[in-house]
C-alpha cells in the first residue's frame, strides 16, 4: 500500500509552523521573561484600577409611529402635548442641554477623591462634604486639591484658609462653598475609629465633563418596533451611576414639562388680552343702550321689532361667525408671517370650523417643534435639519392655499347672507326710527356679548385642562440598577492579553533583531534570493585541529561534509561526473578554505585521488591549516620557474589527497592566470587525479574566479551564517550568469546556534541538529534490545 502524502495546504501548513518554531523556540527564556513581566503587570493593574460599573433603566416614550397613543381621555386632558419620535428622543436624552444640566446640579465638574494607603477611590459616598462653585461655567482647571473636614467645627480648611458649611467663600478658584454631601455613606474603616483617609477635590471645565458623561451615557431602543429606551452608564460608582441615569430622566421629563407649560401659559395670557378688549367694547355698548333708552324714553318694542330683531340677529350671528372666522384666519395669516419656526401653540384658531385648516395648523406646530428639538442637538446644516425645515415650508404653502379657498368661502357666504340681511330691513319702514336706532345699537351689543361668551368659554376650558396636561410624555419602566460584577477592567481578557502579548512582543523584537541586520541568517532566505541549489549545510563548532574529516572518531560535522560530498556526486547526471571543483564565497572569512580542504580529504577517503590546489593566490591559507611549510607552488608555476611535477604534494593526512601550493606570492597574480599556462595545467592534473578541488579567492575583492571557473566543471559557493552580506546574494545569479557560469552549487557554512537550547541553529526549515549522537564512535558497545 502507498502511504498518503497530505495535500499543499497541509504540507504548507507544517512548514510554517516548523518554520515558527525554528525562528522563534531557540528564544524561549526571552518569551518566559516577557510571560512573567506582563503577567506582573496585569495582576497589579487588575489589584491597583479601579472597577467600572454599568447601571441600566428603562423609560417608554409615546411614540405615535409605534402604537402609544393617548386615549380619548388622555387626548381631552393633554391638549398641550407633543407627539414623539424615539429616534430623536434618543438624541435629546443626550443633548448637551440635559447633560450639562445635570453636571451642575450633580457637581460632577468638582468630583472629591478620598486616598486611603496607597489606593485613591471616588469621594462620591465616601466624603462627608462636597464643593461648589457659584460660577462653574468660568472654572480654572485644577486637579488634587486637599482639604480637611471639621465635623465639630463645621468647616473646610485648604490650607490657611477655612470655608464654613454652606456659606460662600471668595477663593482662587472663585466663589466657593462646601456643603454636606447627600450621598454619604460612613466607610467601614471609619466606624471603626482608624480613618486615615485624606480628601481631595479637582475642578474641570464643564465641557469636558459634559463629554465624558455623554460619551460614558448609551441610550438605545429595545428593538425597531418598540418605543421603550433602555439607558446604560459606566462609573466606578454604581450609586453615582444610577444618579446620573435618575437625573438624565428627570431633566429629560421636566424640560418637556416646561415647554409645554411655557405654551400653555402663552394660551392663556391671548384668551385673557382679549377678554379684556371684548369686555371694555361690550360695556361700552351697554352704556350706550342705556344712556339711548333713557334719553329717548323708549321701554318696550313692538311685535314687528321683535320680528324683525329676531330676523336681523339671526342674520347677525350668522356674520358674526363669518367675520370671527375671518379674523381667526387673519390671525394665522400674522401667525405665518411673525414666528418663523417657533413652536407655540395657535389660541385665535379655536374659531376655525375647518378640520383641512386644523389639521395643517397642528402639524406645522408640531413640525416647529422637531425643528427646534433637532436643532439643540444637531448642527444647522443636518440633514434631518433640513428635511424638518423643508417640511415646515411645504406645509406653510398649503395653509396659505386653504386660507385663500377658506376665505373665499366665507365671503360668498356673507354675501348671500347680506343679500337676506336687506330683505329683512325692508320692514326698517315700518319701525319707529328710535326704535330703528335702538335696534342698530343693540346689533353691535350681540356681536361682542357672542365673542365674550365665546372667550369665557376657550378660557375655562383652558383653566380646567391645562393643570392636568402638564405631565411628562415618558415615564420610567424599570428603575437604574447596576450589576453585581464590573464591566472593566476584565480579568480574564486582561490575564489572557498578558499571556497572549509577550509572544507578539517577543516575536516583534526577534523579527525587527533579523530585520535589522543585512547578513543571512536562514537557509530558507538563500532561497528566496536565488535560484541555485543548496546541497550542504555546515555547523560552526570548536575544533582542536581545522582538518575535522581527518578525525577517525565519527562526529557530526564529519556526516555533514559526508552528506555533501553525497551531494556532488548526485548534482549531474549521470552521477559522479564532477572532475575539477572551484570553491569559492562573497568576502573572505567565509570558511571557503576549509570547506575546501576537509571536502577534499572526505573525497580521497573513499580511495579517490584528489588534488587539492591553493589557488587564492592573494590570501592563501591552507598551508597553515595543513601544517605544510609554504615553498614553490602555481605562481612559481605560471612564472615559468618550475614544472608542474616539482610543485605536486603528497600529503601526510591521506596518501591519495595530493596539495598543490599557492606558490611565491606575486602581486601580478590575476595577471598569470591569463597567460595560458593554467589550462594546461588543469588538464595535466586532471590527468593524474580522480578529481580537483581548486580553492579561489573570494569574488567580490578578487574576479580570479570568472578566469578560472569556465575551466571547471562545478562553482561551489560558501555562504557563511551570519557573515555573508544578503545584498551579494541578491546578485549572485546575475554575476554568474553575466559571466555564463552555469553550473553553481550552494553551502551554508558556519551555523551558529540561536538563543538556548540544541536544536537551535539557523536552517529555517523546522529541523536542528545537536552535536552528540548515539552513532558517534565506533567502540561503544551498546545491547540491543531483542524481542
Amino acid at each position: 500500500m502507498k502511504k498518503s502524502q497530505p495535500n499543499g495546504t497541509e504540507a504548507g501548513n507544517d512548514k510554517f509552523f516548523q518554520q515558527l518554531a525554528v525562528k522563534y523556540l531557540p528564544y524561549w527564556p526571552l518569551f518566559l521573561i516577557l510571560i512573567a513581566l506582563f503577567v506582573s503587570l496585569a495582576y497589579f493593574y487588575i489589584q491597583y484600577a479601579p472597577p467600572v460599573y454599568e447601571s441600566t433603566a428603562s423609560i417608554l416614550i409615546k411614540d405615535k409611529n409605534r402604537g402609544q397613543e393617548d386615549s380619548k381621555m388622555e387626548e381631552l386632558l393633554n391638549i398641550f402635548g407633543e407627539k414623539k419620535i424615539v429616534e430623536n428622543e434618543l438624541e435629546v436624552l443626550r443633548s448637551n442641554e440635559v447633560i450639562n444640566q445635570i453636571v451642575i446640579s450633580m457637581r460632577l465638574y468638582a468630583p472629591v477623591d478620598r486616598k486611603s494607603g496607597w489606593i485613591t477611590r471616588s469621594g462620591f459616598l465616601t466624603s462627608p462634604v462636597v464643593p461648589e462653585l457659584a460660577d462653574p461655567k468660568s472654572i480654572k482647571e485644577t486637579e488634587n486639591i486637599p482639604f480637611t473636614y471639621a465635623q465639630d467645627q463645621n468647616n473646610v480648611k485648604i490650607e490657611n484658609t477655612v470655608f464654613p458649611l454652606d456659606k460662600w467663600t471668595k477663593s482662587d478658584w472663585g466663589m466657593l462653598r462646601f456643603v454636606k454631601n447627600p450621598n454619604y455613606k460612613v466607610p467601614a474603616e471609619v466606624g471603626a475609629g482608624k480613618d486615615d483617609g485624606k480628601y481631595s477635590f479637582s475642578l474641570y471645565k464643564l465641557s469636558n465633563i459634559v463629554d465624558a458623561v455623554t460619551t460614558s451615557l448609551k441610550t438605545v431602543p429595545t428593538s425597531k418596533q418598540s418605543s421603550v429606551i433602555n439607558i446604560s452608564y459606566k462609573d466606578e460608582v454604581p450609586a453615582r451611576g444610577e444618579s446620573v441615569i435618575m437625573s438624565v430622566v428627570n431633566t429629560y421629563n421636566n424640560n418637556a414639562v416646561q415647554r409645554k407649560s411655557e405654551f400653555a401659559t402663552s394660551t392663556q395670557k391671548f384668551i385673557e388680552d382679549r377678554l379684556k378688549n371684548v369686555k371694555y367694547d361690550l360695556d361700552s355698548i351697554e352704556s350706550s343702550i342705556q344712556k339711548y333708552r333713557n334719553r329717548t324714553g323708549i321701554v318696550d318694542i313692538s311685535e314687528q321689532s321683535k320680528l324683525y330683531l329676531q330676523n336681523i340677529s339671526q342674520s347677525d350671528q350668522q356674520k358674526n361667525q363669518m367675520k370671527t372666522q375671518l379674523a381667526a384666519i387673519d390671525e394665522v395669516q400674522k401667525y405665518l408671517e411673525a414666528k418663523n419656526g417657533s413652536g407655540s401653540v395657535v389660541p385665535s384658531t379655536f374659531n376655525i370650523t375647518d378640520p383641512t385648516l386644523t389639521q395643517l395648523i397642528t402639524k406645522l406646530q408640531t413640525a416647529q417643534t422637531e425643528y427646534t428639538k433637532l436643532k439643540q442637538t444637531t448642527g444647522e446644516n443636518n440633514p434631518m435639519v433640513s428635511s424638518v425645515q423643508n417640511e415646515i415650508t411645504k406645509t406653510k404653502s398649503e395653509i396659505q392655499e386653504t386660507i385663500k379657498s377658506q376665505r373665499n368661502n366665507i365671503q360668498a357666504s356673507m354675501a348671500t347672507v347680506n343679500e337676506t340681511a336687506n330683505s329683512y330691513s325692508s320692514m326698517a319702514n315700518s319701525i319707529p326710527q328710535k326704535e330703528r336706532e335702538l335696534v342698530e345699537v343693540s346689533r353691535q351689543r350681540n356681536i361682542k356679548a357672542d365673542i365674550y361668551a365665546f372667550l369665557l368659554q376657550k378660557r375655562e376650558e383652558a383653566a380646567s385642562y391645562s393643570v392636568s396636561s402638564i405631565q411628562p410624555d415618558s415615564y420610567m419602566v424599570d428603575n437604574p440598577t447596576t450589576g453585581v460584577n464590573p464591566v472593566s477592567p476584565k480579568k480574564y481578557l486582561i490575564l489572557l492579553f498578558a499571556f497572549i502579548a509577550p509572544f507578539g512582543v517577543g516575536a516583534a523584537i526577534i523579527s525587527g533583531r533579523s530585520a535589522l541586520n543585512n547578513k543571512v541568517l536562514f537557509r530558507s532566505e538563500i532561497e528566496n534570493m536565488s535560484d541555485f541549489p543548496v546541497i550542504g549545510e555546515i555547523i560552526q563548532g570548536k575544533f582542536e585541529n581545522s582538518i575535522v574529516t581527518a578525525s577517525k572518531e565519527r562526529s557530526f560535522i564529519v556526516e555533514q561534509f559526508r552528506h555533501l560530498r553525497s551531494s556532488l556526486i548526485n548534482i549531474t547526471k549521470p552521477a559522479g561526473t564532477i572532475k575539477q571543483l572551484v570553491v569559492t564565497s562573497s568576502i573572505e572569512g567565509e570558511g571557503k578554505s576549509f570547506v575546501a580542504v576537509n571536502l577534499a580529504n572526505s573525497i580521497a577517503r573513499t580511495n579517490k585521488k584528489v588534488i587539492l590546489l591553493e589557488m587564492d593566490l592573494h590570501q592563501p591559507s591552507i598551508c597553515e591549516m595543513m601544517g605544510i611549510e609554504r615553498g614553490i607552488g602555481i605562481t612559481d608555476y605560471l612564472s615559468g620557474k618550475v614544472s608542474v611535477e616539482e610543485i605536486l604534494l603528497q600529503t601526510q593526512i591521506n596518501p591519495d589527497l595530493y596539495f598543490v601550493s599557492a606558490g611565491n606570492l606575486d602581486e601580478q597574480a590575476s595577471e598569470l592566470l591569463l597567460n595560458g599556462k593554467l589550462e594546461i595545467l588543469l588538464n595535466y592534473l586532471n590527468t593524474q587525479a580522480d578529481m580537483l578541488i581548486i580553492d579561489m579567492p573570494p569574488v567580490n575583492p578578487i574576479s580570479d574566479l570568472y578566469v578560472v571557473a569556465p575551466l571547471c566543471d562545478y562553482v561551489l559557493y560558501i555562504i557563511r551564517h551570519g557573515k555573508a552580506p544578503k545584498n551579494t546574494l541578491k546578485v549572485l545569479d546575475e554575476n554568474m550568469d553575466s559571466h555564463n557560469i552555469k553550473k553553481v552549487a550552494l553551502v551554508f557554512n558556519g551555523i551558529k546556534r540561536r538563543g538556548t537550547g540544541k536544536y537551535s541553529y539557523g536552517y529555517g526549515y523546522g529541523y536542528g541538529y545537536d552535536y552528540k549522537s548515539s552513532y558517534d564512535s565506533y567502540g561503544k558497545n551498546k545491547k540491543k534490545k531483542v524481542g
